[in-house]
C-alpha cells in the first residue's frame, strides 16, 4: 500500500511519477470496466458464467475452438461500443509526455491504441480484437477441418 489515506497516496504517487525516468504500466480488465467491458474474475465476471478455455484444450478440440470463437463474437457487442476511459487517457497523456515509454496489457479491447498510444509501444499478452496472438494464429495449421 502506498499510503493510509487518499491525499497522501496521491502525493506519493505523483512524487514517484515525477522522480521516475520511465514508467511501464501493466494493465488488465479493470482499466476497461469503466468502458462497459466486463472483466473475467470478479463476481458476475465472464469466468463465473464460462470457464476459461485453456490453450491445450483449444488445440485438441474443435468444439473448444468453436466455443472460443462464439465467445469472441459475443464480446463484439461490448468492444464496438467502448471508448477509452479516464485510465486509458491518463496513460496516453503520460506516454505523450515521455513518462510512459511502453505498456504491457492483458486486454484485448484495443482501447490503449484508440487512446493514442502507438501499437509499437504496446505489448499485448493475449492479442487483440483486431489480431489474434501469434501462438494461436500459427497453432492450427491443419486445414482439413
Amino acid at each position: 500500500m502506498i499510503a493510509d489515506d487518499l491525499d497522501t497516496a496521491h502525493k506519493r504517487l505523483r512524487d514517484l511519477f515525477e522522480s521516475s525516468e520511465a514508467i511501464v504500466p501493466f494493465t488488465g480488465a479493470g482499466i476497461s470496466t469503466e468502458c462497459g467491458i466486463p472483466d473475467f474474475r470478479s463476481p458476475g465476471g465472464i469466468w463465473t458464467k464460462n470457464q476459461p478455455i485453456y490453450f491445450d484444450e483449444f488445440l485438441a478440440s474443435q468444439e473448444a475452438r468453436d466455443e472460443s470463437w462464439r465467445r469472441r463474437f459475443v464480446m463484439d457487442e461490448y468492444f464496438s461500443k467502448a471508448k477509452p476511459a479516464r485510465g486509458h487517457l491518463a496513460l496516453a497523456s503520460l506516454h505523450r509526455a515521455g513518462k510512459v515509454t511502453g505498456l504491457i496489457t492483458q486486454n484485448i479491447d484495443n482501447l490503449h491504441q484508440v487512446s493514442g498510444i502507438p501499437p509499437k509501444d504496446i505489448v499485448e499478452l493475449h492479442g487483440n480484437t483486431r489480431t489474434p496472438p501469434a501462438s494461436i494464429a500459427i497453432a492450427d495449421t491443419n486445414c482439413n477441418g
